[in-house]
């Protein structure tokens, strides 16, 4: 059985992560061999990763140098001036910062754009709660189980947001770890 492009949006993330069985892994690799949007797809979130890689090991550099507190400051104050929680003084010191410091815009323009991708994945699986998208394909690809879970599509959106929610703030917390 070919896997369509509609299966491959699902299965893209556990191939990248490696958590496909020998032939889901087989099919996926296939099918990104005679298919351009989902191989772009694809190298869109390979390089995503190999970003954050890069951004990690920036990090740890400017980590390792003991006299950079105003970056310490910046980063720990990141998430705060993102959701205008700060100070007004505080607020304009880090704009000042930004403005200043081109690791500091890249990381600012980062945050907006995770927030932005979260608030989208967060609208998309809404509307694909209703329809259980991911059920539909795992019965495609495997007919003879039974995936009849027992979830509200309400708990089903809830819990993806928690797991966003949770995925972001490891992310964050690993940052400030790094420090």
């Amino acid at each position: 059985m070919e896997i369509t492009c509609a299966q491959m949006d699902v299965l893209l993330s556990f191939y990248v992560e490696g958590d496909l069985s020998k032939a889901l892994k087989l099919k996926v690799e296939e099918h990104l061999k005679n298919c351009p949007s989902c191989r772009e797809k694809y190298e869109i979130i390979k390089t995503m990763i190999q970003d954050l890689k890069t951004s990690v090991e920036e990090k740890e550099e400017i980590y390792s140098s003991k006299s950079n507190s105003q970056y310490r400051i910046f980063q720990n104050n990141l998430s705060a001036y993102v959701d205008n929680e700060l100070p007004a003084d505080e607020s304009i010191k880090i704009k000042k910062y930004t403005i200043n410091n081109k690791q500091a815009r890249k990381e600012l323009q980062d945050t907006y754009n995770i927030r932005r991708l979260m608030s989208e994945s967060f609208n998309k699986t809404k509307l694909d709660a209703k329809h259980d998208f991911a059920r539909n394909i795992l019965k495609q690809l495997n007919p003879n189980e039974d995936y009849s879970f027992c979830f509200h599509p309400v708990i089903k959106l809830a819990a993806a947001f928690v797991m966003t929610a949770l995925i972001l703030s490891a992310i964050i917390v690993f940052s400030l770890t790094l420090s």
